[in-house]
């Protein structure tokens, strides 16, 4: 079996309006031939297309790169079994509802600086807002995520918290974003405390973050995260269609 798969991202696509593959799996020597071959054919064909690669697998960082793939980030992944307290805020922290939609999809949009669309020359702004604003909003179509947390301040949603729960006992932090101007108050500690005691007393907390954001890192560090692995995300633009 080869170990390097090309598949298409049909959501990303649909947002993107380009087509859209991802490449998984790790280089094999033996195939390094027929990869670059299909590699190569992507780089004609295809919009965009994207990687992610652990950081020691260097055969596949020189391989994808010598098809035209560039590293637009280096994605951190930190797990914690035991939150830290970070004090207690004057905001409401609660489960989100259907009504909240349009609140956290516009926070969604205006909240990234740091996520690997945000960081690529490659994609226009406002691109890289509505991809983040749709992946907020796939939690309340139930196309992504098991749990979603709000934080209020002054009466209004300014924070969102987005949560995948796995099979075993993990809880992974898929997206979380506060408002700019209510920023520095504490709510992103607040949700994630309230999602560690409210969506199922998990085993662990995971989340990723880029080596960029320097921000979240502070936070997780403050919460008691480790890093546990880092990984290169590689993107290769083609011409649209």
């Amino acid at each position: 079996m080869r170990g390097v798969s090309i598949v298409p991202d049909a959501w990303l696509a649909a947002i993107m309006k380009r087509e859209v593959h991802r490449v998984t799996g790790v280089w094999e020597e033996s195939e390094e031939g027929t990869a670059r071959q299909e590699l190569h054919q992507l780089t004609l064909q295809s919009g965009f297309a994207f990687a992610k690669v652990a950081t020691q697998d260097v055969r596949t960082s020189h391989q994808l790169e010598a098809c035209g793939f560039r590293i637009v980030d280096t994605a951190l992944t930190l797990e914690t079994r035991a939150l830290s307290a970070a004090g207690r805020v004057s905001s409401r922290v609660r489960l989100a509802t259907p009504e909240d939609a349009p609140t956290v999809m516009h926070i969604a949009r205006q909240s990234f600086r740091y996520s690997r669309f945000h960081l690529d020359p490659a994609i226009p702004p406002g691109l890289a807002n509505e991809i983040k604003a749709q992946w907020a909003g796939n939690f309340f179509s139930r196309q992504r995520g098991d749990h979603m947390v709000v934080a209020e301040h002054d009466g209004r949603v300014v924070g969102f918290l987005q949560l995948i729960a796995t099979a075993d006992s993990v809880l992974v932090i898929d997206l979380i974003a506060v408002q700019p101007d209510a920023r520095g108050r504490g709510l992103a500690a607040a949700m994630i405390e309230f999602a560690n005691r409210a969506c199922g007393h998990p085993r662990t907390v995971r989340a990723g973050t880029q080596s960029a954001n320097l921000p979240s890192l502070a936070l997780y560090h403050k919460l008691g995260f480790q890093i546990v692995s880092s990984s290169h995300i590689f993107h290769l633009h083609g011409p649209s269609r």
